[in-house]
């Protein structure tokens, strides 16, 4: 689904950067598009979506030096850097005093984005079984939720989804194992 850059490409952009900067172009081009969908999945937000995806990006081209090839694949740690931001974006303090003209606003937005998705779920899926779907993952533990998009909406492997949590590919297949069968008791309710 998310294609990766070749090893060998990955390993001559990481020496042509030492002596060019400008090169980090290439690593941005092919991976923006796929951290930003990931990230705009996970935030339901295409701003905060966005925000994060250039803070992922900054943090990776600030550090790109000290990037080493060691079997991680760059996909991989810009992934980890994007789930970091991520949760350093989500404790961050939120506005404490909202007046109800903003709160109206925010609720707006909030149900805007909710439909934006929605549509884009019909679009490309054809039916709400999606929506139904996505709304039962946002039900889930964060850790959950992130091993089950990072599987089923960025097509990666176990052992690529261990390297960017950094757990053991058993761990990831039973977080997993878990993840999916809180998502079958949501989306399939238990008559007695």
């Amino acid at each position: 689904m998310n294609q990766d850059l070749t090893p060998q490409v990955q390993e001559q952009i990481i020496e042509d950067f030492k002596k060019d900067k400008d090169v980090f172009s290439k690593v941005y081009e092919h991976y923006f598009e796929m951290i930003l969908k990931y990230l705009a999945k996970r935030t339901m937000s295409g701003e905060v979506a966005y925000d994060i995806t250039a803070e992922t990006f900054i943090k990776a081209f600030e550090n790109f030096h000290k990037f080493k090839w060691k079997g991680i694949s760059i996909k991989v740690w810009l992934y980890r850097i994007a789930i970091n931001s991520l949760k350093n974006y989500r404790k961050k303090p939120k506005a404490e005093i909202l007046t109800e003209e903003m709160e109206g606003s925010l609720k707006q937005l909030q149900t805007d984005a909710k439909a934006e998705i929605r549509n884009l779920d019909e679009a490309l899926f054809g039916d709400d079984d999606m929506q139904k779907l996505s709304d039962a993952i946002a039900t889930l533990n964060e850790k959950y939720q992130q091993i089950v998009s990072l599987h089923y909406f960025e097509g990666m492997s176990h052992e690529e989804i261990s390297k960017i949590i950094e757990r053991s590919q058993s761990a990831v297949k039973s977080m997993m194992h878990r993840a999916l069968e809180n998502l079958r008791q949501i989306l399939i309710p238990q008559t007695a």
